[in-house]
């Protein structure tokens, strides 16, 4: 695998948390009713903390610097782009049924799965095809916002 763009790193590093994430969301669907509810609540503050700004900086940031070096939208980053409403309301779904005290484990399985899709896609399709497509002086001059992960 062709080394990342150092300015893409920090979007691989949120990827790396979430399909840490994606991996507890898919293991939890068999798991007691009360351990659902603790994954569920924890995804929540995951996605609170990280993956709303990660989605913001993917979609004010970067997606822009490809759009303006291609003539329409590559299919990738429509998937991309749809990927990102499913989460948010798949992520509305579980607040709903965290709300309600009882977290269904087929939601959290379709979520995790869908998240996992989602990185895969970015880092084997999107992320080369916007290395390739955008200059390394631009990507280099690309910012994102400082995090701090524990």
């Amino acid at each position: 695998m062709p080394k990342r763009h150092e300015a893409l790193i920090p979007l691989t590093h949120d990827h790396h948390h979430a399909l840490v994430q994606a991996r507890r969301l898919i293991e939890a669907e068999e798991a007691l009713p009360e351990e659902r509810l603790a994954v569920g609540r924890e995804f929540v503050t995951f996605y609170e903390n990280d993956t709303l700004l990660h989605f913001h900086e993917e979609e004010e940031v970067l997606f822009p610097a490809l759009l303006g070096r291609v003539d329409e939208a590559p299919p990738e980053l429509i998937r991309v782009l749809l990927d990102h409403v499913t989460i948010h309301g798949m992520v509305s779904d579980l607040r709903a049924a965290l709300a309600e005290g009882t977290v269904d484990g087929a939601l959290l399985k379709r979520l995790g799965e869908t998240l996992k899709a989602h990185v895969r896609l970015e880092e084997t399709k999107l992320f080369p095809l916007i290395e390739q497509a955008v200059p390394d002086a631009e990507l280099g001059h690309i910012e994102f916002a400082e995090r701090h992960r524990g």
